[in-house]
């Protein structure tokens, strides 16, 4: 088989284990999918993000992060606000509950990434996130994602 078959092949497979391992990671939490793990996760990590930003962090239509955010919001996981220099522009930031709920998450995702990453050393990682980096840009054009949206 074509090695860049494989390649794909083998993407294809360790998105539906990363999916499946993150069911697992949430169940009993606050948050309902893994998708609403990964959209809390970006929004801790960059208070005040805007909606547009984390569209393009999540490769996610402005349609579906709206679904989402609305969900995290009913949850009292996250908080919006319009911008105050452009009232175009929804800005989120994580609450209180939303911090404990990643505080929560913290020692299942560290014991679940050792494991995942137990045979890998420190520069095996560090060029897999490069290539895995390049693989995402050379497909950002072709999935008609936009990048560069007015933040």
């Amino acid at each position: 088989m074509d090695s860049k078959v494989k390649i794909i092949m083998n993407l294809l497979r360790t998105s539906t284990l990363l999916n499946r391992t993150g069911i697992k990671l949430v169940e009993g939490t606050k948050l309902a999918s893994v998708q609403q793990w990964q959209l809390l996760g970006i929004i801790d990590r960059n208070e005040g993000i805007s909606l547009a930003k984390l569209c393009e962090e999540t490769l996610v239509t402005k349609q579906n992060i709206t679904g989402l955010v609305d969900r995290l919001h009913k949850a009292d996981l996250i908080t919006t606000w319009t911008d105050s220099n452009d009232k175009r522009i929804t800005r989120v930031g994580i609450t209180s509950k939303g911090k404990e709920t990643m505080e929560e998450m913290k020692p299942r995702t560290e014991m679940s990434n050792n494991t995942t990453f137990v045979n890998f050393s420190e520069e095996e990682l560090n060029q897999f996130d490069n290539m895995l980096e390049r693989v995402v840009n050379s497909l950002l054009p072709e999935s008609n994602v936009k990048k560069g949206r007015k933040e």
